[in-house]
């Protein structure tokens, strides 16, 4: 049996842009029990690679069926900015790669369950893409939708959950990392404070600017940070 290709946890971010948007769609469906909004993710990093090499990035969502996830270089050449890197399933056989992931994350697998079935429960949450990217320091880009589904048993409530940095990415000292969160025109659920923690057993996020108040872009709310460490960020919202 071929040795299975790793997940990265060691490609060096310098900086890191999350921005979100929620497409509003489960009310022009009725909020019926099929019913779903989508957020689009766009995530944009400065990496440094000591060679010009393939890495395994992994996504950390339940990404859209039908709908695109990939990654891209988009600071190097024509050629390599033309080949983007699709984000995949994890297959069944090989849900042990999950495991880096998962402890970068904090879950822990119960030792009372089939540990093999749990890893391939944890891996379906997850994509993983290869992509190259030459030596030195480069931009990347990875564009993702998430289907969101109604959650706590309300038909018109929907949350979502944003690893920023993604966790094939090991930031380097003092990086920053921005992230934003934007509702669409009209938007009428009432938004639940976002909750901001620290990836489990990681040193606290260091918020150096922004807040859970919202702002008005325009005429859309929006939520907005800065910081200098891994944060995981909750966001619940409610509709009328």
């Amino acid at each position: 049996m071929a040795a299975l290709t790793p997940i990265t946890t060691d490609l060096l971010v310098v900086n890191q842009g999350i921005n979100i948007d929620i497409e509003s769609i489960a009310p022009v469906q009725g909020f019926t029990a099929d019913a779903y909004d989508v957020a689009n993710m766009t995530i944009t990093a400065t990496v440094s690679s000591p060679a010009e090499q393939s890495y395994r990035l992994v996504l950390a969502a339940d990404v859209e069926a039908g709908t695109s996830a990939f990654a891209r270089v988009v600071s190097g050449t024509t050629k390599q900015f033309k080949k983007p890197a699709t984000f995949k399933r994890i297959v069944k056989r090989e849900a042990e790669i999950i495991r880096p992931v998962l402890a970068k994350a904090g879950i822990v697998l119960d030792p009372a369950g089939n540990e093999k079935k749990q890893l391939e429960a944890h891996a379906a949450h997850y994509k993983v893409a290869d992509l190259t990217i030459p030596a030195g320091q480069h931009v990347i880009r990875i564009h993702a939708s998430q289907k969101l589904n109604a959650v706590d048993g309300n038909l018109r409530r929907y949350t979502f959950v944003m690893y920023a940095p993604q966790l094939s990415l090991a930031p380097v000292g003092n990086v920053r990392l921005g992230a934003t969160v934007v509702f669409p025109l009209d938007h009428t659920a009432t938004v639940d404070t976002p909750v901001v923690e620290p990836m489990p057993g990681q040193p606290g996020v260091n918020l150096v600017g922004g807040g859970d108040t919202p702002v008005q872009v325009g005429a859309q709310r929006a939520f907005g940070w800065a910081f200098q460490a891994d944060p995981k960020i909750t966001v619940s919202y409610t509709y009328p």
